[in-house]
């Protein structure tokens, strides 16, 4: 009678209902050890759980000594059972076994290499009962860190303050190669440890590419070893400044925890800030010529092509990755200003046949320009859409989408793109700098528009081509543009918005259909961060977590029934009629309070 009066109370209290004001969902709504994002093969046993001792547990190895799996079994200790106090907490005895250990390997053992495109992010998860010890096995060292994110989800700590660990089976895999986020230092400055904050919650969603849109207009904030006057004049100030150290500290923090850094310098357009090379911007000039700001390279001068030769060179030195992003966007709207009304590149074309035709001398700079970097290194060419078009990138090269303001818009970018042969990451989607009210993290409106957003719901093979086409689409970018965003509002505006993304590149698209029936994993996600020490904003109306946030979290008791009753250690017997009595006086505390 006793287990049975318990569970009704417990079922009335924490049981989520399915539906609330206006239609949204309750704010309790919330799975437990839920994984975001969804892996492609998950088992559970019923709703197993199993206990597990954040003191006492052990995260072990087969790869003593291999610095990316030793960091991060030191990161998830931590991570797993984030706000635990040592010493604290309530913990479990009887005929339950607890789970006491994991063990991670890897197939092909350690690397010190930097993560590259294609690199084997599969992993398996073992927790069962009647196990003491669970299992990660991986083929590489990426697939341990994506194997240990998804482990540290199924440990979770109920409201009694108890540790858990789901049963389950995992057999996991990412849908596309290319899963990445950029992020914009040039509108807005972004501290070295700002961006090793983005990248752990990066890789704490299987992010694996870090896009840096490190110039631009307003900024040039990269200091060139060899041309050291471009951020003197460039920067915003002394302080506001990436040295090679700060990027070799960059790219480092990130190969541990397999995510890759591609950086871009966008040329010729956006490229107000690179006043520290004498002649490389020509003078602009409005119609009526007035003086306008220089925003595109005077691409005439042989002397140019000298200096992009030898700063690329550094860069690609710099730069571990094979891969590099060129920009090549929006060049179109300086060419009549910075080319046509100048008169000596208006001259220059004239001579050579090129009329006022702005479009041939843009191939000309190209045509320049890419030989320039395959001659230093051979590297694959990453370009913003438009610059595919004019058939001059190399083989090989990829198209990033950005282009289209309604999903069938972007679509028919995507079907265009992949027609004519090239390799395609999306972006259009998953502008993060806009923000919108409401959830917009999941849904398509019912006019099909862009209205409440489209993160979760917009697939990037959507657009009905054929399977070759399909096969071109690589994967899928997150972007933050910084004219309205800073180190101070860069994570709640990013997360979890962005995890949205994550799991349409991550997961199955078949198990991840709606953005509905994912809330539930997404609402415990969330919280997970928050527990972490993220500040992630709320983004599906009213909801709660379990531990709100507050400036103080980490000294704050999180457990009730911990916090209430400042008690040490506990032990419950899990056998008899105890467990029963214990819960019956949780509850009571809790009524009481």
């Amino acid at each position: 009678m006793c287990k049975a009066v318990v569970l009704f109370f417990i079922t009335s209290l924490f049981s989520p209902g399915n539906a609330w004001f206006y239609g949204r969902p309750d704010p309790g709504l919330m799975s437990q050890g839920g994984i975001w994002p969804l892996p492609w093969n998950l088992t559970y046993f019923n709703d197993i759980v199993l206990p597990i001792n954040p003191d006492t547990f052990a995260w072990n190895s087969n790869h003593n000594g291999c610095e990316i799996i030793d960091e991060a079994l030191k990161r998830y200790k931590k991570l797993a059972f984030s706000g635990h106090v040592s010493g604290e907490g309530v913990m479990l005895s009887g005929n339950i076994t607890e789970v006491s250990s994991v063990v991670v390997s890897s197939a092909t053992g350690c690397t010190d290499a930097y993560p590259q495109h294609g690199m084997d992010e599969s992993y398996s998860i073992q927790a069962v009962p009647g196990s003491s010890q669970a299992t990660i096995q991986a083929n590489s060292v990426w697939g341990v860190l994506r194997g240990l994110e998804s482990f540290s989800q199924l440990i979770y700590q109920d409201f009694n303050g108890i540790w858990w660990l789901k049963a389950a089976i995992v057999d996991d895999h990412p849908r596309f190669p290319y899963r990445g986020i950029m992020f914009d230092t040039a509108r807005h400055y972004l501290s070295v440890s700002m961006i090793k904050r983005q990248i752990d919650i990066m890789s704490q969603n299987k992010f694996n590419v870090f896009h840096w849109h490190i110039s631009d207009d307003e900024s040039f904030p990269y200091v060139s070893v060899k041309y050291p006057e471009l951020s003197r004049q460039g920067a915003y100030s002394p302080k506001h400044v990436y040295t090679t150290d700060n990027i070799k500290d960059i790219i480092n923090f990130a190969r541990l925890r397999g995510v890759r850094v591609i950086p871009e310098f966008d040329t010729p357009g956006h490229t107000g800030s690179w006043k520290g090379v004498t002649g490389l911007l020509p003078q602009c000039y409005d119609d009526d010529g007035t003086t306008a700001l220089p925003q595109l390279f005077d691409t005439t001068k042989d002397s140019n092509y000298d200096f992009l030769k030898n700063f690329f060179a550094e860069l690609l030195d710099l730069f571990q990755d094979n891969w590099f992003h060129f920009g090549g966007d929006e060049v179109q709207f300086f060419q009549e200003q910075c080319w046509i009304n100048n008169k000596d590149i208006a001259r220059w074309m004239e001579d050579r046949g090129m009329g006022n035709d702005t479009d041939e001398l843009l191939n000309y700079y190209w045509s320049n320009f890419v030989p320039l970097i395959q001659n230093h290194k051979n590297v694959t060419m990453v370009f913003w859409e438009e610059v595919l078009d004019r058939n001059i990138a190399p083989q090989g090269s990829i198209a990033h989408v950005w282009k289209g303001d309604t999903p069938d818009e972007i679509m028919s970018e995507m079907y265009n793109v992949t027609e004519a042969g090239h390799k395609a990451i999306l972006s259009s989607c998953w502008y993060l700098n806009y923000i919108k009210y409401g959830a917009e993290w999941g849904y398509v409106n019912e006019t099909h528009t862009m209205d409440r957003g489209m993160y979760y719901e917009c697939d990037p093979t959507a657009f009905g081509g054929t399977q070759e086409q399909i096969d071109l689409v690589i994967g899928g970018e997150a972007a933050m543009w910084a004219e309205m965003v800073d180190g101070s509002n860069l994570t709640p505006r990013m997360w979890p918005r962005a995890s949205a993304v994550a799991e349409r590149l991550w997961s199955d698209p078949a198990q991840t259909v709606s953005a509905d029936d994912a809330w539930p994993r997404l609402h415990e996600y969330r919280c997970r961060l928050l527990d972490r020490g993220y500040p992630a904003e709320p983004p599906n109306f009213p909801d709660y977590c379990p531990h709100y946030w507050d400036p103080d979290y980490f000294d704050v008791q999180v457990s009730a029934a911990v916090s209430v009753s400042h008690m040490s250690l506990k032990l419950i017997d899990l056998t008899g009629n105890s467990l029963c009595q214990v819960f019956g006086v949780l509850i009571a505390m809790l009524f009481i309070i």
